[in-house]
């Protein structure tokens, strides 16, 4: 699998950007020429970054030197459509450093930890799927992972109201399901629950 960064991904063309919709939700690539057409697989996970405003100066607190207008930032954000956005399954927003946080003190886990818990996570999604078309959470349908794990109206609660109120569509439905459930392999739990689904959310709608 490949990993993809596209730094100021505002600044990308639009029609590169809306390129990669089909394939970030299918997998493969459909290339269309004169001469013909072909079908190539791409397997990869897509990190885009982008700052807060075309001068990206808008997010360094009260001595800020932003000048941009409001409809120069929402002109900026507007680059990345909603289509494109709804496949992407984690939407964070970052904050600058501050003195304070480099004085914090406490211990991090090291990339070997992470990795352990990464591998022994996959294993876990491996098992589950031996008898399916796919291996991992982020290829399981939602359909699925709501009869395999018995996920009652209860647990889904939050999820619904998202759905009803417009906030998420059908397909981040699903798609939150699955970073739920990837969640609770990361902690060796047997299922998403409702606290882990309610996690999943707000790592995609930025709501706490």
């Amino acid at each position: 699998m490949y990993f993809p960064f596209l730094d100021e991904a505002p600044e990308f063309s639009r029609d590169v950007l809306e390129a990669l919709r089909q394939p970030m939700e299918a997998r493969p690539v459909h290339i269309h020429r004169a001469w013909g057409s072909m079908v190539l697989p791409a397997s990869f996970q897509l990190v885009l970054a982008a700052n807060p405003c075309p001068c990206g100066a808008a997010m360094r607190g009260a001595e800020s030197t932003c000048r941009c207008t409001p409809m120069d930032k929402r002109r900026y954000r507007n680059r990345l459509s909603g289509p494109l956005l709804d496949r992407v399954d984690l939407q964070l927003e970052l904050f600058p450093v501050s003195p304070a946080d480099i004085r914090l003190g406490g211990t991090q886990e090291d990339s070997a930890t992470v990795a352990g818990r990464v591998r022994h996570a996959r294993k876990r999604q491996a098992d589950r799927y031996v008898d399916c078309e796919w291996t991992l959470n982020s290829n399981a349908p939602g359909a699925w992972l709501r009869e395999h794990f018995r996920l009652n109206p209860n647990s889904l609660r939050d999820l619904d109201r998202a759905l009803d109120t417009g906030r998420i569509t059908m397909r981040g439905y699903d798609r939150v399901l699955r970073v739920a459930t990837t969640l609770a392999d990361l902690e060796g739990a047997e299922a998403p629950t409702p606290d882990r689904i309610t996690t999943a959310l707000a790592l995609r709608t930025q709501d706490s």
